[in-house]
């Protein structure tokens, strides 16, 4: 019997060796070497013109809105000008608060939080990306924002916008142009606001303990034309130019300020561009 399972092991590791042999003959003669440069093919994929837009709901007294910015932060170094964050603070929620030494708030940023469907209770911070419902919803948690933002850059836009900009005295002398880069016929509306970087100020923090010196960005200031915009009509590859005057509030730093054009079609903003203030020459 012992004699038996020898012969038989002997036999099974022949056929392992066979089978080794036979196996390594054929990777031999049936694969070639790959140059290195061509082992990988890089998938060519489309460049979105589209520039993204997250409007941020924050609130002083939300411990968990610096993570919110952060984000924002962390998404902006992803997708450098092809995204615009816009961080408002609606009055009408308890997270809020404005006092004469320190006031995020203005009438926009409350016009806006109402119509999205937030009031004194909803939690903090939320976000609506592209001024629009995302999966159903106008409120998006600022964990999704990159998903979002990743769904909304492979979407070409019809238009671009480009600004001009010019600060005399405490008036802003605004054009902007929007060129239609479609044959189509386009009813959009234009928005335009004013934002504010590098506000330093009080903000509770996500340990629980406020911070008296918090650098706070992108802070809506103001509605430069109308909340829900001026009415443009482009037909086919055309331009159409806007020109308008604001005059700025007197508890900003010019320095600091961004003008933020929007364009909205079928109430979904396409297009935005950002022009920071220090920029002019």
């Amino acid at each position: 019997m012992v004699k038996n399972m020898v012969q038989n092991s002997s036999i099974w590791f022949k056929m392992v060796q066979c089978c080794s042999a036979l196996l390594l003959t054929i990777l031999l003669t049936t694969c070639e070497v790959i140059p290195e440069n061509e082992r990988l093919i890089p998938i060519e994929t489309e460049s979105s013109n589209r520039t993204t837009l997250i409007v941020e709901f924050s609130g002083l007294k939300c411990n968990n809105c610096p993570l919110a910015a952060e984000e924002a932060h962390n998404l902006l170094s992803l997708y450098g000008n092809k995204l615009v964050v816009v961080e408002m603070h609606p009055a009408s929620n308890k997270l809020t608060e404005a006092k004469p030494e320190y006031d995020y708030t203005c009438a926009a940023s409350d016009l806006y939080y109402q119509h999205f469907g937030g009031d004194n209770t909803t939690p903090l911070p939320i976000g609506v990306v592209n001024m629009t419902k995302t999966d159903g919803d106008y409120f998006v948690k600022y964990q999704l924002w990159g998903s979002a933002c990743m769904t909304s850059s492979r979407v070409m836009s019809p238009v671009t916008i480009t600004h001009t900009v010019d600060v005399v005295s405490n008036e802003l002398h605004i054009n902007a142009t929007i060129s239609n880069i479609t044959t189509d016929m386009l009813d959009v509306q234009y928005i335009a606001w004013l934002t504010e970087d590098s506000i330093i100020g009080p903000q509770m923090m996500p340990e629980g303990t406020p911070n008296p010196t918090y650098e706070h960005n992108h802070v809506l200031r103001g509605a430069i034309t109308d909340e829900w915009g001026t009415a443009l009509q482009i037909n086919g590859k055309e331009t159409g130019t806007l020109s308008m005057t604001y005059t700025l509030p007197t508890h900003v730093n010019i320095e600091n300020c961004n003008v933020v054009g929007i364009v909205m079609k079928d109430n979904v903003a396409i297009q935005v561009n950002e022009y920071k203030l220090k920029n002019i020459k």
